[in-house]
């Protein structure tokens, strides 16, 4: 992979977007993830290979199958990156956290350019660090905030319920990255009751929250309980539950999901 004479991965170097996994030969929303890696990539400046679906599954052959693997069930990720030469390379992981009470910290949210920013790249140190540093202090999700506001998660994106009954989130445009996982909880809330608007997570609508939920391809639906060791929200959980809800028939429609090797 391309970067500079120290050895330092630069945004531009690559494209990438980590996909649910069944363990053994299904991926989840692939042709939305394959949508936002060529979206991303655009905006990038990085050429895909005109063939890349048959060099991913071409590379999906190598992945050994997770033990616990389950037929179109969410059970591991796959990360599908390509660098700046358009090399593929495909490494998978098992879920380890999903749909659980966590705590969160909050640490500054890293800055790019603005088609850098809200796009999967090269640089993704930062976020990495930031996992690093929830995890030093035994917690399970690193919250990221500019300009006094939470803009994204190092692996999730929180949303949060506030008094009024309206589900609130951040969008690309402030910093963070477009979530698969939130767009296809957002499409589906209103039917539930519960409508929702983009705008700034402050500390102000933070400390007011009813309930607040971290959304990712691994976690899941996630409730965030703390933040910086403050307690979020309160005994009722209806967010979290819808949220899980709506995921949970996301996952049983066999639509949803592509076989990866016949």
């Amino acid at each position: 992979m391309g970067g500079d004479e120290a050895g330092q991965s630069r945004p531009r170097d690559s494209v990438f977007t980590t996909v649910t996994w069944d363990g053994l030969s299904h991926f989840a929303d692939y042709k939305t993830h394959l949508k936002r890696l060529s979206d991303h990539a655009k905006r990038l400046r990085i050429s895909l290979p005109e063939n890349i679906e048959s060099l991913i599954s071409e590379h999906f052959l190598a992945i050994l199958p997770l033990e616990n693997g389950q037929q179109k069930q969410p059970l591991g990720l796959v990360k599908i990156s390509i660098d700046s030469d358009a090399n593929v390379q495909l490494s998978a992981r098992p879920i380890t956290l999903r749909n659980e009470e966590i705590e969160a910290v909050t640490v500054p949210a890293p800055r790019w350019n603005r088609k850098v920013t809200g796009t999967k790249h090269g640089d993704w140190v930062p976020y990495h660090q930031a996992r690093m540093k929830a995890d030093d202090v035994g917690a399970d999700l690193a919250l990221l905030v500019h300009d006094f506001s939470i803009i994204d998660g190092d692996r999730a994106s929180p949303i949060l319920l506030d008094e009024d009954g309206v589900v609130w989130y951040s969008n690309s445009e402030s910093g963070g990255v477009e979530s698969i996982t939130r767009s296809i909880i957002l499409t589906n809330l209103e039917e539930h009751g519960l409508p929702f608007q983009n705008g700034k997570l402050t500390e102000r609508l933070v400390a007011r929250a009813h309930e607040m939920v971290a959304l990712g391809s691994g976690m899941g639906a996630s409730r965030i309980i703390t933040i910086d060791g403050e307690d979020i929200g309160g005994a009722a959980n209806e967010l979290t539950q819808i949220c899980q809800q709506i995921l949970s028939q996301h996952y049983a429609d066999s639509d949803n999901w592509t076989k990866m090797v016949s």
